[in-house]
């Protein structure tokens, strides 16, 4: 579908997104040897909003991400290959308003539109993980919920139904603490 360079990059820029790219007030801890460890908290709320499709015999593979921390970054990416366009664009207000969804941007100099539906919609699933990450111990805390969706892409004059079978609502609290000492 797309090219592992391409996926790679995606699922990279998604995945720190997703573990708090946010701005917070510093706290600190002591460390054993007494010196300064620095640890920042967020409460990070938000949508995540991943579709696939075929739109003129092309793959597709979209993204809407939003986070009450950072701004909100919608992505899409047509075909593969020598044969691939994609872009991202970051906005300030979201996507998800009333539960209707609307997101746009160029993609191969021409405009995608994203629209559509999207709710909450079953049990919250609890979420806890702990890893480390470029000199950080990160903690995860809090809860997904999945989204029911029902959502277009719209390029180059064509309209076609999108499968979004990762869509979920977060409410997360990110601890980050530097383990470089």
């Amino acid at each position: 579908m797309r090219t592992q360079l391409t996926l790679g990059a995606l699922a990279a820029v998604a995945t720190f997104a997703l573990t708090g790219l946010g701005v917070a007030a510093p706290a600190t801890a002591m460390t054993p040897s007494t010196e300064q460890a620095t640890t920042t908290t967020t409460h990070e709320v938000g949508n995540v909003i991943e579709c696939t499709g075929t739109i003129r015999g092309r793959a597709v593979w979209a993204s809407l991400y939003e986070n009450n921390t950072v701004k909100d970054v919608i992505q899409v990416v047509i075909g593969d290959g020598d044969n691939q366009a994609g872009n991202s664009r970051e906005v300030t207000d979201g996507f998800i308003h009333e539960k209707q969804v609307h997101g746009s941007l160029k993609v191969g100099g021409k405009k995608a539109v994203i629209d559509g539906y999207a709710a909450r919609h079953g049990k919250r699933k609890h979420i806890h993980e702990e890893y480390d990450d470029a000199g950080q111990h990160i903690t995860v805390d809090g809860f997904h919920k999945p989204l029911s969706t029902d959502l277009t892409l719209t390029w180059r004059q064509r309209t076609v139904q999108l499968t979004c079978d990762n869509a979920f609502h977060y409410d997360l609290q990110v601890t980050k603490e530097d383990i470089t000492g």
